[in-house]
């Protein structure tokens, strides 16, 4: 299932099923989500309030953000890229804000709407939960405006190296990082997987600077990028958790549809909750749902039995989440599939299967060991005048051996690398690019752990082929001159 399947799905079962329920402790949900560590400690440590006081200061983009306009698309070769550059140099206040926020200890925005001031509210900045003991959309909506903000950040970081304004431009690219790196530990499903994304995007256009502007950084600042910024982002297993709020939010919806004192599943209640849920995906079948999850209701699992499978899936996640790549452990059956979807049927409904938020992390930390290795490779060639011959040749300074591993590689070997000689084609989905004698090779054997390059005679990318980290994708495709 596909990432923006499994948001879509959460999107149903979280937002329109939320009118269905009543009579629900909002303050108890809320309080709960809020003892989070991502979002509990003193003001001092969070960075929201610095954050997003200074994006309401922030005046409007010369467009709309989204599917055109975004952090993928800006760059100074875009259309109108003078009105973007005018607009992110009027908000370089944001930038100031943005590095203060990065350097707090989390992002802690708190869950519920009542939680923010007025005027966050007001700009969409918050996550509505539960109010009024009705069961009501959660709603993101601050993923809007972190959205913008990343699309200006993009825009200043592009704007300052245009202007000569190396330092800077390389610092305000760092801080984006550091900023969505605390973004990621938000714990709802919807969140994590959104920032992750965020965080994968934001590394791609760090090696797009590195490929246009690398000749302007000195040696010394790529390789401090490469061993004391890049690596410390620690996206990995035991950096980076999986969410659970969403846990929070479905042991909720079964408390109100269960009777607590026989702990029998409701009929009326399944009918009720379900249907409704069930009802805004395919209206027709609102009448034979309703019939359907009452017949359901009579044989269903009671509700301590029907906790435990909920408690035994996400405890299954958490082992398998902590276990390296390629355990054993990861072919067996997980306790979500393992589940009969007759007795609990009500969990599988309302729990969606997080398996996409592992391939996710796992392409966020070769996304992250790409950038640190491309860092390193510019640094030996601002330092020598060439790419290495080998990889090998940056180990241990300024790319230690663990950062240059590739985990899709089963035997955890290095990422692929070659030097190239003469000009060398690159198939990148259906276009061609090509470049020089002189630049050189990255790339991972992805997902299907098989070096389709090597196959093919020359390198792809693309689907469920190679993952080529450098020369760097976008740059390819918007036919970028290499920095000299």
């Amino acid at each position: 299932m596909r990432l923006t399947t499994i948001l879509a799905l959460v999107t149903i079962v979280l937002a329109c099923g939320a009118t269905a329920l009543a009579k629900v402790d909002a303050t108890s949900v809320t309080e709960r989500l809020n003892m989070h560590n991502s979002v509990i400690g003193p003001a001092s440590s969070k960075g929201w309030r610095v954050l997003f006081d200074a994006y309401l200061n922030m005046s409007a983009p010369p467009m709309k953000v989204g599917d055109g306009f975004n952090a993928n698309t800006i760059w100074p070769g875009m259309d109108d890229w003078s009105s973007v550059s005018d607009w992110a140099k009027a908000n370089a206040s944001l930038a100031v804000a943005m590095k203060e926020a990065s350097g707090r200890v989390i992002i802690g925005l708190p869950y519920g709407a009542d939680n923010v001031p007025a005027t966050y509210r007001s700009k969409g900045v918050m996550v509505e939960i539960w109010t009024d003991g009705n069961l009501r959309n959660n709603n993101f909506a601050y993923l809007d405006a972190l959205s913008e903000i990343l699309a200006f950040s993009t825009a200043e970081t592009y704007r300052l190296f245009e202007a000569g304004e190396i330092d800077s431009a390389l610092e305000l690219a760092m801080v984006q990082l550091r900023l969505l790196r605390k973004f990621c530990d938000r714990d709802f499903l919807v969140e994590k997987s959104t920032c992750m994304q965020h965080l994968i995007d934001s590394l791609q256009n760090m090696r797009d600077y590195f490929y246009m502007y690398g000749s302007k950084m000195s040696a010394e600042q790529l390789r401090n990028l490469s061993l004391k910024e890049i690596p410390y982002l620690r996206p990995d297993r035991n950096r980076l958790f999986i969410p659970e709020a969403d846990r929070i939010v479905a042991e909720e919806i079964l408390n109100s549809v269960f009777d607590k004192s026989t702990g029998n599943a409701q009929g009326h209640k399944f009918r009720e909750v379900f249907t409704e849920i069930q009802a805004d995906v395919s209206p027709l079948g609102r009448f034979g749902a309703a019939r359907r999850w009452e017949e359901i209701a009579a044989w269903h699992g009671g509700l301590p039995a029907t906790q435990e499978r909920l408690k035994n899936i996400f405890d299954d996640w958490w082992r398998r989440w902590r276990i390296r790549s390629y355990s054993s452990m990861l072919g067996v059956e997980t306790e979500y599939d393992k589940t009969n979807p007759t007795r609990y049927a009500a969990v599988i409904f309302i729990v969606n299967d997080i398996m996409d938020v592992f391939n996710l992390r796992e392409l966020l930390v070769i996304e992250s060991r790409g950038t640190t290795a491309a860092a390193a490779l510019c640094s030996y060639r601002n330092a020598l005048g060439r790419f290495p011959s080998k990889l090998v040749a940056l180990y241990p300074d300024p790319l230690s051996r663990q950062h240059a591993e590739d985990i899709f590689d089963e035997e955890l070997n290095p990422l692929q690398y070659r030097a190239v000689e003469s000009r060398t084609a690159i198939d990148i989905n259906a276009e061609r690019r090509w470049v020089e004698s002189g630049a050189c090779l990255l790339y991972s054997v992805g997902s299907n752990a098989i070096n389709d390059s090597k196959l093919e005679g020359h390198p792809v990318h693309g689907g469920d082929m190679d993952l080529l980290l450098w020369p760097p994708v976008n740059s390819l495709l918007r036919n970028v001159t290499p920095s000299p």
